[in-house]
């Protein structure tokens, strides 16, 4: 199955379906929920249509479908289908390239995050949010303003938190990478040189904090240009790492 000369199609991949979209600049591959099992694959005016077995069917455009969606592994997110499955039914609420008309990119303004910018090129972001570690940018993935709207309580607990959710992902960072032959002063040292640089918000309300260096860890440990991420489950539960840059 394929549309607009080969730029959409469906794979299957270990039994799992995943829609490849080629363009952007890159080609992505967005793993389908299990209960959504794709029979056709349509195009029309600028839209795919995927309609699943069951009747059900998503529309969006292949920018909205070339989004960056979720990170955490299935084995590591036990309602990863769930998740799969809310923010495939939700992306064609989401700003892309190809969809960017004033009802998906209006600006919201809020209380404590001030203005949450819905951007087609650099997504949906709030920038220079104030607290108690300093100022920094708040992301929401794949969610449009329906979702964003809905995960506002729990970023404002973040907000208000962050602090302790900087401790959780420094301290599981630390026995990430631990050798086994590390000291105590060590682990002080590791443990207090980090800040927080974005705090990233996924439709499923799982969330990861992008981490800051300013003194020395970043150098000892990670290349030049590169910083580590930390992802939580919704619950609050840090489970993965990703080094960003």
């Amino acid at each position: 199955m394929q549309v607009l000369d080969g730029q959409v199609t469906i794979e299957t991949i270990d039994e799992h379906q995943y829609v490849k979209i080629v363009g952007f600049g890159a080609s992505t591959l967005r793993e389908l929920p299990d209960t959504f099992h794709v029979v056709t694959l349509e195009q029309s005016k600028g839209l795919v249509t995927l309609r699943a077995d069951d009747g059900s069917q998503v529309c969006a455009t292949p920018g909205q479908l070339a989004l960056p969606g979720i990170v955490i592994p299935a084995d590591l997110n036990p309602d990863h289908q769930d998740h799969l499955e809310a923010e495939l039914f939700g992306l064609a609420t989401v700003p892309a390239l190809d969809a960017d008309s004033p009802k998906l990119t209006t600006p919201v303004d809020d209380d404590v995050l001030g203005r949450i910018i819905f951007d087609p090129v650099d997504g949906v972001v709030a920038d220079d949010v104030p607290t108690a570690l300093g100022t920094i940018s708040i992301r929401f993935w794949a969610a449009g303003h329906a979702r964003v709207h809905t995960l506002l309580p729990l970023t404002h607990e973040l907000v208000d938190q962050l602090p302790a959710v900087l401790d959780a992902a420094v301290e599981f960072l630390w026995k990430w990478g631990a050798t086994g032959g590390d000291t105590s002063e060590s682990h002080e040292h590791f443990v207090g040189n980090f800040g927080v640089h974005t705090l990233s918000v996924y439709h499923s309300g799982a969330f990861c904090v992008e981490l800051s260096d300013d003194k020395t860890v970043f150098a000892e440990s990670f290349l030049p240009g590169y910083r580590p991420a930390v992802h939580f489950l919704p619950d609050g539960t840090p489970v993965f790492v990703t080094i960003e840059c």
